[in-house]
């Protein structure tokens, strides 16, 4: 059944299914190439690739890639901070002055508000009977599937149309999964040195009071020698992962300065770049999660640190 309008409720849509029947939500691919190319798939097309759409389609998108916040006006205000980078001068001597400058917190009222996780449903270029599609799936039919709700308006945004199939339509062909939410920047002799042209186009488009606190942060996880560093495309956009294989860890940092970094017990970018944001959110998987305040600096020292005299003494 196709369909071409946002909906509130995909249930209505899925009266030709049984109770617990699998289905997925998708189109043919063919007529969607230009789309598809502008979302970073590989034009022609190759089955098995698959991405997280960006943000900034749309707010089911939006909702998809970044989640959401309920912000509790019926509760008393609460105290949070924002980062900024604070200037000063320091006598040095009687007439002498030295420039200054560290990240600090600054803080603000607001209503308190729970973060609601992403549905990170990512589109996939699948093929059935010769016809190449691009697919969300599998759903099971139950009375309120948010996810598959969501999924079908990002189809909508994005593609204007969306159709759901049936399990019995979807016999797909087997094919190796190739995720594409990461650009791996250029290796060499210092993989951090390398990645600092990149880096700072990335920083850039955050921003302008921001930009001081993101190189600090990447300055100070840059100077401990990634062995890689990768970008996010599409629904990844915004982080970037620092590997550290040789210390058994993988960071992975935001371009947002109120947000948090997260470490992951991950050495392999193969590994790291086969997750899907679900999945890296799992606390799970994290082995840790650092929240942007000012201590973030000494707990990213300190971890990385302590495991590399760890490393060191194991040797």
């Amino acid at each position: 059944m196709k369909f071409n309008r946002k909906t509130r409720g995909i249930a209505k849509y899925l009266t030709h299914l049984k109770p617990g029947e699998e289905y997925w939500v998708g189109l043919p691919a063919e007529i969607h190439v230009s789309t598809l190319r502008e979302l970073g798939f590989t034009v022609p097309l190759i089955v098995g690739e698959r991405l997280l759409p960006a943000a900034s389609f749309g707010p089911a998108c939006r909702r998809n890639a970044l989640g959401d916040e309920i912000v509790h006006r019926d509760r008393p205000m609460e105290t949070a901070y924002r980062q900024a980078e604070w200037h000063w001068k320091e006598f040095r001597g009687r007439y002498d002055t030295e420039d200054c400058s560290k990240i600090v917190d600054v803080p603000y009222e607001r209503y308190p508000r729970t973060h609601v996780l992403p549905h990170a449903m990512e589109l996939e270029i699948r093929k059935s009977r010769n016809v190449v599609h691009v697919a969300v799936g599998p759903f099971v039919l139950v009375k309120d599937d948010d996810r598959a709700t969501n999924t079908a308006n990002v189809f909508i945004e994005i593609f204007g149309e969306c159709v759901v199939l049936r399990h019995d339509m979807t016999a797909w062909e087997k094919a190796p999964v190739r995720q594409m939410n990461w650009e791996l920047l250029p290796p060499g002799k210092n993989p951090w040195t390398s990645a600092q042209p990149a880096l700072e186009q990335f920083v850039r488009k955050a921003e302008e009071g921001n930009q001081p606190v993101i190189r600090a942060r990447f300055d100070a996880i840059g100077g401990y020698e990634p062995e890689f560093v990768a970008i996010g495309t599409a629904g990844f956009d915004g982080y970037v992962v620092f590997g550290f294989p040789h210390l058994g860890l993988c960071i992975l940092e935001c371009r947002s300065v109120n947000n948090a970094t997260y470490v992951l017990n991950e050495n392999s970018w193969e590994t790291v770049s086969m997750l899907t944001k679900a999945e890296i959110l799992n606390a799970k998987l994290q082995r840790d999660r650092l929240v942007h305040r000012e201590n973030w600096f000494s707990l990213i020292a300190n971890l990385l640190r302590s495991r590399s005299v760890k490393q060191a003494a194991a040797k």
